[in-house]
């Protein structure tokens, strides 16, 4: 049976790595910032106005699966002025890519996304 794809995100950082949102990510994020990315709120406050500290756990959780070496002192010194929005955008893709549409028949569940409206 062939593997499935996994649904990483380019990012141009110390070189072309990728993002991927998977569960070991968000275990990793929790662990780093005792925040659980299953929770709404948390989720919502993330997408509106992440703090420094949880914009470099972030994008170090979602480097892992790449290289488990990885600190997040080292991630976060390739966050940088000049490119701090377009790692906010990546993120915000491999949020994106990771958490399915909500489908009508879908029970509010924090495993699922539920567009506004």
């Amino acid at each position: 049976m062939p593997e499935k794809v996994r649904p990483a995100v380019a990012i141009s950082l110390d070189k072309e790595r990728h993002l991927l949102l998977d569960l070991n990510a968000m275990v990793a994020f929790q662990e780093a910032t005792g925040k659980n990315l299953f929770d709404n709120k948390v989720a919502e406050a993330l997408g509106k106005n992440i703090s420094p500290r949880d914009l470099r756990a972030l994008l170090w959780a979602c480097l892992l699966h790449e290289d488990e070496t990885l600190t997040e002192k080292q991630v976060g010194s390739w966050i940088r002025a000049d490119n701090i929005e377009e790692i906010g955008v990546k993120i915000a893709s491999a949020w994106g890519t990771a958490m399915p549409e909500a489908k009508e028949d879908t029970k509010k569940s924090p495993l699922v996304r539920h567009p506004a409206g």
